[in-house]
């Protein structure tokens, strides 16, 4: 089992955190404002270089209120609703809104559990 240090983990949660907002075609100051910290787009800077430590009520905002996704998926790069095979497609339409976004991906899980069962 690979054993990561703190500074790997805030390397790759800077990288998730910077790869979701730049998905979503947000700014700094926009996340920060989602959050309800008009100024707190300096802290989001920290944290994407990796210097940064947030508290799990940070990441949770993050998370729900910032991307409107589950805290796993943010931490993980996972969502536990979706199937394996449609995660990579998360990725790819996270900047659409997040009611569309929903309705593509159980759209595409029940094509691929539909052609499952055909054969």
């Amino acid at each position: 089992m690979i054993k990561l240090t703190d500074d790997a983990i805030r390397s790759r949660l800077g990288a998730r955190i910077r790869a979701l907002r730049t998905a979503r075609k947000l700014s700094q100051p926009e996340l920060a404002e989602r959050l309800g910290r008009r100024r707190g787009w300096k802290y989001i800077s920290t944290l994407e270089r990796g210097k940064g430590s947030p508290s799990w009520e940070y990441l949770v905002a993050l998370a729900h209120r910032g991307f409107e996704i589950k805290l796993a998926s943010l931490m993980f790069g996972i969502d536990e609703n979706l199937g394996p095979e449609i995660q990579g497609l998360s990725a790819g339409i996270a900047g659409l809104p997040t009611q569309t976004r929903l309705g593509l991906l159980r759209s595409a899980e029940l094509v691929l559990r539909a052609g499952e069962n055909s054969t």
